[in-house]
Formats: C-alpha cells, structure tokens, sequence
C-alpha cells in the first residue's frame, strides 16, 4: 500500500512561532507557495496560508510586524511517514476544508508536508493502473484461442436461436421441389381424383 512518505513534499518552507506576517508573506512570494509550516522551538506549531494572512491579519487591521501566530491555525491535522493514501484522505476529510497537512515524527517534529493535490495526482495513477491491468484480464478472458483478433461468443449479440426456449430449437427443413412438380404432402390432387361411377360411365 502507497504510504504518505513516497509521496510527501520533504523539506518544505517553515517559519517561526515568531516571524513577522510581512515576513511570512515576502517567503510565501519568493518560494511561490500559498501556505508555511510554523514552527516552535524546532516543533510543529500550526500551518498559516496567504488567505489568514490577508483576511485575519491585515483585514482585520493587524499590521505587518504582527506575529504570525496570531493569523496561524494550531490545531491543525497531523499525518505521518507510514499512514496509507487513504488513511490521510481521511485525516484531511475530518479536518474540514484543509488542502494541506504536516507530516511529523513521534516527537512532533517536521518531515515533510502533504497537499490534497499530490494525494489526487497519485490516486488518479492508481486508478489508470487498476483499469488497464483489469482491461488486460477481461481481453485475455474473452480472446479466442485460435488468435483471431475478436471477442469471444460471450460478447456476440444474441440471435434467435438463442431467444428460443429449448425445445423450439429444432428447425424442419423444406425439400426444394421442381417447378410444376406437385408438392409431397400425401394428398391427390383433385384433378386426379375419380370415383368409381364416374369411371365405369366413361367405359
């Protein structure tokens, strides 16, 4: 099972308990990223993004030189090395409207960080692998043994002879009969019908 460390960001960008928001906002822009790992004597504190910076800091009247634990959230969720894929889609679920998440070790301490997008980037490879591997087994099923590059009956349209129940599946085949020559049904034709009166008249 895909663990949260084969695809998790390593060493990504923190700042301190401390940091000053213009400080703070000045790393976001010079890394391009939209969110920071906080820090607190070298353990994770919380996670502050560009938005609590503009909307809880500055839009709140707060200046640049206030501390940027003041604008972080603290409580945030927590993932580590050896939880699954769908482990930390769980965490990150309960959490609420969260895109990324810190992965710590047991002492709290930093190892790297995971966002709902690199979770979706490899989910999506996940499931493309699953379809084309069961893709494969349904072709080699259905592949006719002598090599002919179509499906087997079990994917032919049904015909008639199939729709008929078992004991109307027998067909009576009709003898071709020469032109003028009278069908074989075991009667006489009336032309060549005579009674005996009719017969002994003509005498």
């Amino acid at each position: 099972m895909l663990t949260v460390e084969e695809i998790m960001t390593k060493n990504p960008i923190t700042c301190d308990f401390e940091s000053p928001i213009q400080d703070v906002a000045r790393l976001m822009r010079d890394n391009r990223v939209g969110s920071v790992v906080v820090l607190r004597d070298g353990k994770v504190a919380g996670m502050v993004t560009d938005r609590m910076i503009t909307c809880d800091g500055l839009g709140n009247g707060k200046n640049g030189d206030t501390p940027v634990n003041q604008c972080m959230t603290e409580d945030t969720a927590r993932l580590h090395k050896d939880d699954n894929v769908f482990a930390a889609v769980d965490t990150l679920r309960s959490a609420g409207v969260i895109r990324r998440a810190p992965v710590v070790n047991a002492y709290d301490e930093l190892e790297g960080v995971v966002s709902i997008g690199d979770i979706a980037t490899v989910t999506k490879r996940l499931v493309d692998a699953v379809m084309l591997d069961e893709t494969h087994d349904a072709t080699d099923r259905t592949r006719v043994r002598t090599g002919a590059k179509r499906l087997g009956p079990i994917l032919r349209a049904p015909t008639k002879l199939h729709k008929l129940p078992p004991d109307e599946e027998t067909h009576v085949t009709k003898e071709p009969t020469e032109v003028g020559t009278p069908p074989k049904t075991g009667r006489v034709p009336n032309r060549q019908r005579m009674t005996p009166e009719r017969s002994s008249g003509k005498q």
